[in-house]
């Protein structure tokens, strides 16, 4: 009977064509470990090969592997970001062009900051210990618009520098800033395909705990977000055409759908 290899979670099984996917052997879109979801999408989307580039790079925690490491994510070859926090890690300048070629690359990882705070405050130029914990592990936006914006522009970017059926690993967190929430997330996948992406996937990591504000304490407004999500764009013309959500919208907006009845045939 002919045997088919199947690399799921890290580990790779030879199966038949009977073998039935359960819980313990399927891919899942949900995880409480981010390097166990950018190896499932390596696996999925990117023929198991590593990433070409990651454009927020920082630290490269992503690619930081110890030898019993179960998901292994190899460093890809184009390191860039606007913080670099390492030397073989390439600057790049807000709202510039990547120093790629259009279409030139097949896969690319954004994690972009969720944080928004201004870097002027008093409380973030003299800080007090144990204060801004969250605005001091990561880069911020400030207005909430600059966030909307870098995603846009850098959205746009990878379309670009992306070949034809490349991805994009975009990880994004929707936040509260001064008491409104900034559909980050959803405003991701909307820009996505408005610029021709079609969104082929969508993984979601979920915390255990979260860093917490100690303002958010004696009056919380809102529900605190445990939950960042991984969408997979696929830069695919006829995917798209076919199933964008913009052109769904359109035509929903220009029918009259009142009374519409389905005939089978």
């Amino acid at each position: 009977m002919e045997e088919l290899t199947m690399k799921v979670s890290g580990v790779v099984t030879n199966t038949t064509p009977e073998t039935k996917l359960n819980n313990g052997n399927v891919i899942k879109n949900l995880s409480t470990d981010q390097k166990e979801i950018l190896y499932n999408i390596m696996q999925l989307y990117n023929e198991g090969k590593p990433f070409d580039c990651d454009m927020t790079a920082s630290s490269l925690n992503f690619y930081k592997n110890k030898k019993k490491d179960k998901y292994v994510i190899p460093k890809p070859k184009y390191l860039f970001d606007v913080y670099p926090q390492s030397d073989e890690i390439q600057k790049i300048e807000p709202f510039k062009r990547l120093p790629l070629e259009d279409g030139s690359i097949h896969s690319i990882v954004v994690d972009l900051p969720f944080v928004i705070a201004p870097k002027t405050s008093k409380s973030i130029t003299e800080p007090r210990e144990g204060s801004n914990i969250i605005f001091n592990r990561f880069a911020s936006f400030y207005p909430a618009e600059e966030l909307i914006e870098n995603i846009f522009w850098w959205l746009s970017e990878c379309f670009r520098v992306l070949d034809d059926g490349g991805i994009v690993c975009w990880k994004m967190q929707s936040t509260v800033s001064g008491g409104r929430q900034v559909w980050s997330a959803p405003f991701s996948f909307l820009v996505a395909d408005y610029l021709g992406f079609y969104p082929i996937d969508e993984f979601i990591l979920s915390a255990k705990a979260r860093l917490i504000s100690a303002s958010k304490i004696k009056k919380q407004r809102h529900a605190r977000k445990y939950t960042s999500t991984f969408f997979v764009f696929k830069k695919d013309k006829k995917l798209y055409e076919k199933n964008s959500i913009l052109k769904h919208l359109n035509n929903c907006i220009n029918q009259n759908l009142e009374n519409k009845v389905w005939e089978y045939k």
